[in-house]
């Protein structure tokens, strides 16, 4: 069962125009200062795994040189080769990168990389209802492997995701009945008595959801 709202899981990212700059134009050398910046271009989630800052407490994460720094020093403070990870995700990345790749290309053959800002991950993982990401194409499997996305306690998080996405849509579709038999009473067309039994069904399922909610 593939997840369909996209939005749910990697939803589309886009990087601002322009970073902070110092008066001479360039960027600054302590990349921490475009935090804040980046993790609002990512969505506030880790662009690997996909696990949302609320959803670790909103702490925890921290910025990724998507190039490697040790392999392109030059892009170090450069905040457009910058992404926000978690921790196990940045520290399995590490400084892996294909042997044949540079600035350019992030992946080649199998290796590599799914830039975020550019390829949308849809087109390489499907989400299944146990919260588990399956690779669609090259270089998905390789980033599966090694970053470990589907640890246990990424399947788990993914997994109460999706409960909550569907008691939402339930919650939604139990209000939106509930407007249109009010419309059919208004109208005439629904008797009293089922309007009054129809309710009270709807109001012990939202009972039920709130709980579930909560």
């Amino acid at each position: 069962m593939k997840i369909m709202d996209d939005e749910l899981f990697f939803p589309n990212i886009n990087r601002r125009e322009d970073y902070l700059v110092k008066t001479t134009g360039e960027y600054y050398s302590d990349y921490s200062r475009y935090r804040t910046q980046i993790s609002e271009d990512c969505g506030e989630r880790c662009v690997y795994c996909d696990v949302l800052l609320e959803e670790i407490g909103y702490e925890g994460m921290v910025l990724d040189h998507f190039r490697p720094q040790k392999l392109f020093p030059d892009l170090k403070s450069n905040p457009e080769n910058l992404v926000l990870s978690c921790p196990k995700c940045n520290s399995l990345k590490s400084d892996h990168w294909p042997e044949d790749c540079g600035v350019d290309d992030t992946f080649v053959g199998n290796v590599g990389f799914v830039d975020p800002f550019i390829d949308s991950k849809n087109d390489f993982f499907i989400v299944d209802e146990n919260g588990v990401f399956i690779p669609k194409q090259p270089p998905s499997p390789y980033m599966e492997k090694l970053l470990s996305v589907n640890r246990v306690s990424r399947k788990l998080v993914r997994k109460k995701r999706i409960l909550s996405e569907v008691i939402r849509r339930h919650y939604d579709d139990i209000i939106e009945d509930n407007d249109l038999s009010q419309q059919k009473l208004d109208a005439g067309i629904m008797a009293v008595g089922d309007f009054i039994e129809k309710a009270k069904r709807n109001q012990e399922k939202l009972k039920l959801i709130r709980t579930l909610m909560e």
